[in-house]
């Protein structure tokens, strides 16, 4: 097919303005305008996690921590550092190569895992932590530019590099990416100066003898680790690339590992060449001794500054898409401004509260200040990721099956390193932060969030059951009476029927039964069936669903057979096999046959379930619902009360359920015996089975002698009468006892498997 012409142009060669020309920054600065897909491990993973761990905390404070400490004491700070962030960097790898990441890097693994609720509680603090670290790296660079240019005041220092950092995040986000190489370069020279320096001394003045531990002046172990772990903390930084790697699942754990592997080794390497170049007293003195003592102070300078402010600019770079992500997906207050996007896709209002928050928090006014808090809020963060991935191994479902397999002993170490720390830093401050984290959790589970994949928790409760269930199988039967609740089963022939028995259903079930609604639908062999049976499913589905919301656990499902009667009895022969099979069948008795309901009756006995026939008085209804009457038997001559009750345990415990669940008035036990002699004892009887059976002290009791279809109309009315159900049906009866008692009844017959008494 032929395309139309374009329409000619016939405007004047110069009768528009030149098109005006848009300022572009140079090709250098401005970086790619997304990291474009196809990293390998070295650019995409080890380079920026490697960078983020080096840098002030090597150059600024490791020097003062082996003057405080000595270097045993500081070989093992940086050590146990390095146990918490390698058992995290382990897990986050495994972790990482089992799901698809999305925005918002260790807030995205830990609530797909684990469910929006637990990740906003963790990611909030993951943010203020990533926040807290672009303050921590500001005033690195103050104190870098301070060796420089001693008389600027350091406050004035502090806001000017967080003005000029933040404009850069806004005007290209990106630049972090683009500087990574020449920062890196700048930051091996210096490894370089330094290494060079100890010859350089050697030749001048004698290494000094170092000790191996300090005397703690400027604080105890503990505290000096809270301010040293934020060396550690960019183990995370693989995890966050992962959309810009061309194989995430492989250079993920390479490039982790890796660079915590180099780090290490640097950082146990500097803390031997601080305890070789200085004594003790001047490296507790001098923060910038690393200048003086290396071959080329300059070049050290160059990389403290580089690296500091790199540091500071992807840090605000990824806190604001934390932010965003959290947004997003409907965690914070204001959730619709924070997660919105500019037009270029960048996260301008999550950028602007961010810096703010920076500002704010810089006022804290020192980096030791600052270093402590992004301990703690990375502890938990840390402790987060262990536990999900713990979790996962333990669950062993089959959904989990990462590329990159790390023992169990591996989050369990990381598990208990992280409580350790945490509780032995600062226990006030630990119990203040685990009250936000569970104040957050609670706040987000009121929200009702829709978390828009599945999570771990569904695996959670899988497991439990099956534990559950394995347990329950090898316990003896007697010991689950404790633990009986009704499981109905419930043959319905059409959605109005079910809809017809659903208040009482929900009484009989609430709150911890459960109900399985079986539809039959008659099978007549038509081809035009299963649409028929998908149209009859959805019908039952609905009202299932109207159970659900009501909290009660509730399925549906459709069968076909040639009656209800033999629907009935397929599906609980099926269910039979089951875990936490039914043990009650349910129907209503006024819509069925003789043959039907004898055959309800049977059918229950054979599966060892319980039966429960509502007769509905066809005017009254279950009128007010707060009037129960209980029969009972007539138990003549022998009104002993044993653990067992002669057709009467399940009687006893649906009354109870009922009454509970109306809040009723009225609970009545009720009995009719023969002989005049016999009232007395029938009394104690009643009197004792409502203390035995745990009945409310203030059930009535009343016993009368003679016949008992004559005794009935003359009994206190009720809005339903329960009563005990013969092996052989006789409808005729039920319907009479309908009429005397002027309402609905409830026949129940026990499985045997009851007991009102345990």
């Amino acid at each position: 097919m032929e395309t139309a012409p374009e329409p000619p142009d016939l405007r004047p060669p110069d009768a528009s303005p030149a098109p005006r020309r848009r300022f572009r920054l140079p090709a250098f600065l401005r970086g790619p305008a997304e990291p474009k897909p196809g990293l390998g491990v070295f650019q995409g993973v080890f380079r920026p996690t490697v960078m983020t761990i080096l840098g002030l905390m090597m150059y600024l404070r490791e020097g003062w921590i082996v003057g405080e400490a000595g270097l045993g004491g500081a070989v093992l700070i940086i050590l146990f550092t390095f146990v918490i962030t390698g058992t995290a960097a382990l897990s986050l790898s495994s972790i990482t190569t089992n799901i698809r990441m999305g925005a918002g890097g260790v807030f995205y693994i830990i609530a797909q895992s684990l469910g929006l609720e637990p990740g906003g509680a963790i990611g909030i603090p993951l943010y203020l932590g990533q926040a807290f670290s672009a303050a921590l790296y500001v005033y690195g660079f103050s104190e870098a530019w301070g060796y420089l240019f001693p008389t600027h005041p350091q406050l004035l220092v502090v806001y000017a590099a967080l003005a000029v950092i933040f404009g850069v995040t806004l005007i290209s986000t990106r630049l972090a990416f683009r500087l990574q190489g020449v920062v890196m370069l700048i930051i091996i020279a210096s490894l370089v100066s330094i290494v060079l320096g100890i010859t350089s001394i050697g030749r001048q003045e004698p290494l000094h003898a170092p000790r191996l531990w300090g005397d703690f002046e400027g604080g105890g172990f503990w505290a000096l680790f809270a301010i040293f772990f934020p060396a550690g903390t960019g183990v995370k930084v693989g995890a966050s690339m992962s959309g810009a790697l061309a194989d995430p699942r492989r250079s993920i754990p390479r490039g982790t590992l890796a660079a915590v592997g180099v780090a290490l080794s640097v950082y146990l390497f500097m803390a031997l060449w601080y305890s070789l170049v200085a004594p003790p007293e001047v490296l507790k003195e001098n923060y910038l001794i690393v200048l003086e003592k290396a071959a080329w102070g300059e070049m050290v300078l160059a990389g403290i500054l580089a690296s500091t402010f790199t540091a500071a600019l992807s840090s605000l770079v990824a806190a604001p898409r934390v932010l965003q992500a959290l947004g997003e997906q409907g965690v914070l207050p204001r959730h619709t401004f924070f997660g919105r996007l500019s037009r270029s896709g960048e996260p301008r209002n999550a950028a602007l509260a961010t810096g703010a928050l920076v500002a704010a928090v810089l006022l804290a006014g020192s980096l030791n200040r600052i270093a402590v808090l992004i301990t703690m809020f990375y502890l938990l963060t840390y402790l987060t990721i262990d536990v999900v991935v713990l979790l996962e191994q333990r669950l062993g479902m089959i959904s989990f099956r990462p590329l990159f397999r790390i023992p169990m002993a591996v989050p369990l170490v990381g598990i208990a390193a992280c409580l350790l720390a945490v509780f032995v830093i600062s226990p006030a401050f630990a119990l203040i932060a685990l009250t936000l984290i569970g104040a957050i959790y609670v706040y987000l589970t009121n929200k009702e969030l829709q978390t828009p994949w599945q999570t771990v928790r569904s695996s959670v409760f899988v497991s439990l059951a099956a534990w559950a269930i394995k347990r329950i199988e090898r316990s003896p039967e007697e010991a689950n009476e404790r633990s009986w609740k009704p499981d109905l089963l419930a043959p319905v022939e059409s959605r109005n029927e079910l809809e017809g028995s659903y208040r009482f259903l929900r009484v009989l079930a609430y709150p911890k039964g459960t109900l399985r609604i079986i539809g039959v639908r008659p099978d007549t062999g038509a081809p035009e069936g299963p649409p028929r049976a998908d149209a009859d499913l959805a019908a039952l589905r609905s009202v299932a669903r109207v159970f659900q919301q009501e909290g009660l656990t509730a399925t549906a499902t459709v069968i076909e057979a040639p009656s209800l009667l033999k629907g009935a009895r397929m599906s609980a022969a099926v269910l039979r096999g089951s875990h936490f099979q039914p043990n009650i069948l349910f129907s209503l008795a006024h819509t069925r046959d003789a043959e039907t309901l004898q055959g309800l009756i049977d059918t229950a006995a054979e599966n060892e379930m319980g039966v429960a026939l509502l007769h509905l008085h066809p005017e009254v209804g279950l009128a007010y619902e707060r009037r129960l009457n209980v029969w009972v038997s007539d138990q003549s001559p022998d009104w002993r009360l044993g653990l067992r009750l002669a057709n009467l345990d399940l009687t006893v415990l649906l009354a109870y359920q009922v009454f509970r669940n109306w809040q009723a008035q009225t609970l009545r036990l009720l009995t009719v015996v023969q002989d005049p002699e016999e009232v007395r004892p029938a009394r104690e009887y009643l009197r004792r089975l409502v203390e035995d059976a745990r009945l409310p002290p203030q059930t009535e009791q009343w016993v009368r002698a003679g016949r008992f279809l004559d005794q009935l109309p003359h009994a206190p009315r009720a809005d339903v009468q329960v009563l005990g159900l013969p092996r052989d049906v006789d409808p005729a009866f039920l319907r009479e006892v309908v009429r005397q008692t002027g309402s609905s009844c409830l026949f129940v017959r026990d499985s045997g498997r009851e007991s009102a008494l345990a």
